[in-house]
């Protein structure tokens, strides 16, 4: 029974934090007059999701996030800019593209992107890497050679959204921090199988 209260508690705890992380999201993106605040506001949100993940409960969440917005504000602008600005022809080609075979294309093209959009943040988040075209690439690399796990997260990230826009009051408080988790918590499932696979690789090559 104490086992349960306390499980209930460190989920009531979770949902306070993730409160707090949708406010900062919101309030760090604003402070960046929104198209230059929401990549680095995304990744600071990420870096301190994937510190739970990865089994960390006890970082220092508004530190830790300032810290990320800060150190990172360039280049998660730039990133966030360039994520805007493809989404925002992608949208305008659905829109006006008549042709069957152009429109197919767009879709396609529309599937690669929301896959590298899911992936490029955990990647930042997760990856020391230093190239943006790196990590754009691996995005897309990551989330097609995993497709499985991309699925379900598109499917998970469907369900939620449609229970919250059923529940406008939850949406507000959850709407980006939710959904973000799930999505760093699928990421994190494909770098963990990433870096296993690289491991028993290596002790292959060294028998």
């Amino acid at each position: 029974m104490d086992k349960m209260a306390e499980r209930l508690n460190d989920i009531c705890i979770r949902i306070l934090q993730l409160v707090y992380l949708n406010i900062l999201w919101i309030a760090f993106t604003m402070l960046g007059f929104v198209l230059v605040g929401i990549g680095p506001a995304t990744l600071a949100l990420l870096t301190v999701m994937r510190q739970w993940i990865r089994g960390n409960s006890d970082v220092p969440i508004f530190r830790t996030f300032w810290q990320t917005y800060r150190s990172s504000f360039k280049e998660a602008s730039v990133m966030g800019m360039i994520y805007l600005v493809i989404g925002w022809i992608l949208y305008v080609d659905l829109l006006y593209v008549q042709s069957f075979y152009l429109r197919a294309l767009v879709i396609f093209v529309c599937f690669i992107y929301v896959v590298s959009l899911c992936y490029v943040f955990p990647i930042m988040a997760h990856y020391d890497w230093k190239s943006t075209v790196l990590k754009i690439k691996f995005s897309v690399i990551f989330g097609i050679s995993y497709l499985q796990y991309t699925l379900i997260l598109l499917l998970a990230l469907a369900f939620i959204y449609l229970v919250l826009f059923m529940y406008s009051g939850a949406l507000i408080f959850f709407g980006v921090s939710i959904g973000n988790y799930i999505i760093m918590w699928m990421a994190n499932q494909v770098f963990i199988k990433i870096e296993n696979q690289a491991v028993l690789q290596e002790s292959e090559s060294q028998t």
